[in-house]
């Protein structure tokens, strides 16, 4: 097979485009945040929900920062909780809830699916960071 450097190429430039592409995408998706958020509108963190785990499974703000968290389900139905800010969605296959929301404590809060979604249900967690604003200093 004489095509296979050539494909293996053509393979290779195929993910080059990809990376670079998905890193602009990043990019565009950062500064559109930043200029939200300068406008003083919340925080949007996009969450996906799946069998057993929520991509990302951290996530870090400031106190008293407002936050839109967007969940969504990618494989079944889950829920999105943290019992300190009291919240508690349902999220079904394939859509999306919204969660806004102002962390007021600084702390480490344990992220639940709080519907039961198969075997690994148990270990389906993740975790707010809520960092502690600084003050001023005179």
């Amino acid at each position: 097979m004489r095509n296979k450097p050539l494909l293996a190429l053509l393979f290779v430039l195929a993910a080059t485009a990809g990376l670079l592409w998905a890193l602009s995408h990043t990019e565009a998706i950062a500064a559109q945040t930043e200029s939200v958020r300068e406008a003083g509108e919340p925080r949007v963190i996009g969450v996906t929900a799946k069998r057993y785990e929520f991509v990302p499974a951290s996530i870090e703000v400031v106190q008293g920062e407002p936050v839109r968290i967007v969940v969504t389900s990618g494989d079944g139905f889950h829920g999105f909780g943290i019992k300190a800010f009291d919240i508690s969605k349902e999220i079904a296959r394939g859509d999306t809830v919204t969660i806004d929301f102002t962390p007021d404590t600084a702390g480490q809060f344990p992220i639940l699916c709080t519907e039961y979604c198969g075997e690994g249900h148990e270990e389906m967690k993740g975790v707010l960071v809520v960092n502690a604003r600084e003050t001023e200093q005179p």
